[in-house]
């Protein structure tokens, strides 16, 4: 573990360039949307959606599902395995999310979905996936390759949300988005000593965070939690409210041990339901009568896709720091190349 962020220990342990990747999201974001949509859609007349993808693919699906609770007829759902869910048909649109094109779970439920007779639109940088769709003729999205999939945030969730705003299911792109995404990225610099994001990971450093928000932002702690895990190789854990009154808030009593290396976080927004901002103050009154180490957080934004990708950004620059501080590199996943190796897969 090296304890320091400093240009030295990033330009050491940093040897693929995620601050690069980092710094370029932004304009990985705007030239994402910039692409063309397939010429053919499919017919509108699904009445539901699901995304088929895993990890960082996935992730698009997640927040898509967010957006059209508030403002979709249309239900979504998120299917992360091999297999559809029984209510897969003719009227469902399959959206598969696969980075690479050759992620297993993903292919096998791109094949559960034509023996189906779903509706296809495919996301992809190439491999099987591209390969089926082209051989099919189904709706696809070619996007840049040579990213960890996890890298490749804005060219899995553009395209999909430029796609279902064409098909009428969400509303149409504000693209100041992608000003402000600009500016939230540049905030979070190195250069910049008083970095949120830095400061965030310093607290985190040595300890386990426990990350709260609205149910509305589940998207986002769902990619803290991965980009934790991959980046930065270490442990987090979510919830959301009010969920966790119900259940999570009576973890805080033991092990005392595990209490003690831990770092509530906080993170809340001007817009959440009255009910629920009640439900943060108290409980965080509860919390900190057994752990003051307290870290609060503001979502930034006017909508809630901007929010969400005001905490996706300070998320991933956190998770950046985290990994210098811990010494490790933030790009290295060798436990999942492993994995994926001994189960006879590329992706």
């Amino acid at each position: 573990m090296s304890g320091r962020v400093t240009s030295e220990e990033i330009k050491k342990l940093d040897r693929r360039d995620m601050l690069g990747k980092l710094k370029g999201f932004s304009l990985q974001c705007e030239e994402a949307y910039s692409l063309p949509a397939p010429a053919l859609l499919p017919e509108k007349d699904f009445n539901r959606i699901i995304f088929c993808g895993m990890g960082g693919s996935a992730i698009g699906g997640d927040i898509i599902n967010a957006l059209a609770f508030e403002n979709s007829r249309i239900p979504c759902f998120v299917n992360r395995d091999y297999c559809l869910p029984f209510f897969a048909d003719g009227k469902t649109l399959a959206v598969i999310i696969s980075y690479s094109g050759n992620t297993e779970e993903t292919l096998s439920a791109l094949e559960k979905a034509r023996e189906r007779g779903c509706p296809v639109v495919c996301i992809t940088s190439g491999g099987q996936v591209e390969k089926i769709a082209s051989s099919d003729k189904l709706p696809l999205v070619k996007i840049p390759g040579g990213y960890p999939p996890r890298c490749a945030m804005g060219y899995l969730f553009f395209p999909c949300y430029k796609i279902l705003s064409a098909l009428g299911v969400l509303p149409e792109l504000d693209a100041s988005i992608f000003n402000r995404i600009r500016r939230w990225s540049e905030d979070f610099f190195p250069e910049n000593e008083k970095s949120l994001a830095k400061g965030a990971a310093l607290k985190f450093y040595g300890k386990i965070p426990l990350i709260y928000s609205g149910a509305r932002f589940l998207p986002a702690l769902t990619r803290w939690k991965t980009q934790i895990a991959e980046n930065s190789k270490s442990f987090a854990f979510i919830n959301v409210f009010p969920e966790m009154n119900h259940n999570e808030i009576m973890s805080w009593r033991y092990p005392d041990w595990f209490i003690a290396r831990s770092v509530p976080v906080f993170i809340t927004s001007e817009k959440e339901h009255p009910r629920t901002d009640k439900r943060f103050k108290i409980t965080r009154e509860i919390i900190s009568g057994v752990n003051t180490d307290i870290l609060d957080l503001r979502t930034e934004g006017d909508s809630l896709l901007e929010e969400i990708f005001y905490l996706i950004v300070l998320g991933d620059w956190i998770s950046f720091y985290l990994a210098v501080l811990n010494g490790a590199d933030p790009t290295e996943i060798n436990g999942i190349d492993l994995l994926k190796k001994r189960m006879g897969g590329t992706s």
